[in-house]
């Protein structure tokens, strides 16, 4: 841009329209206009046909001030376009005009971005398949590698696969807006999301590495491993499995949490519904569930009322009810770790009857 200003200092009477010039193509740039939309506005602005010749597609386009369209020959004048993307050109009768030059300077800067952006678009659209192939845990790892670099991570890179309870699908968006970067898919009964853990990717304030990304919103989560790009579907599987552990009031929950409680996912819906524990709890209704989890996570009867903004002898009377229903106390570590596996089990059982 400095270059060019530097020229139109030359042009004297020409300056103040070479302005108007810049600033036309650059607001259809800033409108993120089509390729036909740019061609139009151009042949429009010279009064002359113009064209542009697509590297990708190896579409030829002529479009004249009428706005009709043809598929010309690429003349050899054509200005070529950076990175192969293609080339442009104009096609005056008669003597060029004094601006004719840095019209086709900034038509060819203005093709070059909005080339860019339909290939980005058209890629785009591929994602899904993409990111399928990244996260299947039959793809090859040449396969996995080359899925991975057209997403635009890097294999070796730390990732963590988010799987995300359909149709709830905000944390997406919501991670994006924090400045990750994020492919998703639907997979099944959910949603699968690729994000980078790469510290270059997380913006201030944002976990550390190691953390992994904290999906915003109220959405179910499931959260796998960091683990390189290349294991991609180990992630995946983690994220899927924490997902059944998820619920109403724990939304989100990572694999990494999970320990020992992962083989569970494993086992036979009828083999984990049978348990007596989890009969017993299954049978509890809401309020009772909440205090129950309230108790498992603080340790006491006033830390639970607190947390759930209840008075202590109103939580306590509730505890006793549901002491009574389970057939154990809750009042130590014990009990209360016994009524915790309990929770996590009806949770699960419930999420593989809703699957």
């Amino acid at each position: 841009m400095q270059g060019l200003l530097l020229r139109l200092s030359t042009l004297d009477a020409d300056a103040e329209s070479a302005v108007r010039v810049i600033a036309y193509f650059d607001s259809l740039v800033r409108d993120h206009v089509s390729v036909p939309v740019l061609l139009t506005a151009t042949a429009r602005l010279t009064q002359c046909p113009v064209g542009l010749f697509d590297a990708a597609t190896g579409r030829r386009t002529r479009v004249r001030a009428d706005g009709s369209s043809d598929t010309p020959a690429v003349p050899a004048s054509a200005r070529e376009l950076s990175s192969g993307l293609g080339a442009v050109w104009m096609e005056r009768e008669g003597p060029a005009h004094g601006l004719d030059e840095i019209v086709l300077e900034r038509y060819a800067a203005a093709a070059e971005v909005t080339l860019e952006r339909a290939a980005a678009l058209a890629h785009t659209a591929k994602d899904p398949a993409l990111v399928e192939l990244a996260l299947s845990a039959e793809a090859g790892e040449t396969e996995r590698a080359r899925a991975l670099r057209l997403l635009g991570f890097d294999p070796a890179a730390p990732l963590q696969a988010l799987a995300v309870a359909l149709p709830d699908q905000g944390p997406v968006a919501g991670l994006r807006a924090m400045g990750h970067h994020v492919r998703a898919a639907t997979i099944g009964d959910a949603e699968a999301v690729l994000v980078s853990t790469t510290p270059a990717a997380r913006p201030p304030g944002t976990p550390a590495a190691g953390s992994g990304p904290e999906p915003p919103g109220a959405s179910r989560v499931g959260i796998g491993p960091e683990v390189p790009g290349a294991r991609a579907a180990e992630s995946w599987a983690g994220a899927r499995t924490a997902l059944r552990f998820t619920g109403p009031h724990d939304r989100v929950v990572r694999w990494s949490d999970l320990g020992a409680l992962a083989l569970f996912a494993d086992l036979p819906e009828q083999a984990i519904a049978g348990l007596p524990d989890v009969r017993a709890m299954s049978r509890l209704g809401e309020e009772s569930l909440l205090a129950v989890r309230a108790l498992c996570l603080a340790g006491s009867i006033r830390g639970a009322a607190q947390a759930i903004h209840l008075h202590h002898s109103s939580l306590a009377a509730r505890i006793a009810r549901v002491e009574s229903a389970l057939g154990f106390s809750l009042g130590d570590q014990p009990g209360r770790m016994r009524a915790h596996l309990a929770l996590a089990l009806v949770r699960l059982v419930a999420n593989q009857r809703a699957g």
